[in-house]
């Protein structure tokens, strides 16, 4: 079977910013980084406020990325590869 690759393009997210695409993408940002143990725990609101924010910092001091609480191409691209290795059955 051929691999498949797939081109994705997404918003850039940072505090108090509000992506034409709605609220959609902060809630399941929000709810990507719980499921990896976000510090602290988000309200899944669609908001990024301070708290998202935080929790956005202490992910990428984790994986040892930039910590500058804005997720951009590296941020996405570490959370969405996690995700998809978390949600493989078997």
């Amino acid at each position: 079977m051929a691999d498949v690759q797939v081109a994705l393009t997404l918003p850039i997210l940072k505090k108090g910013a509000e992506p034409a695409t709605g609220p959609t993408v902060v809630e399941h940002l929000q709810l990507m980084l719980n499921q990896r143990g976000g510090y602290p725990h988000l309200v899944e609101d669609g908001v990024f406020g301070p708290a998202t924010e935080a929790s956005v910092k202490h992910y990428q001091q984790n994986e040892n990325l930039t910590v500058d609480g804005i997720v951009g191409k590296q941020t996405w691209a570490s959370l969405l590869s996690r995700w998809l290795l978390q949600s493989e059955p078997g």
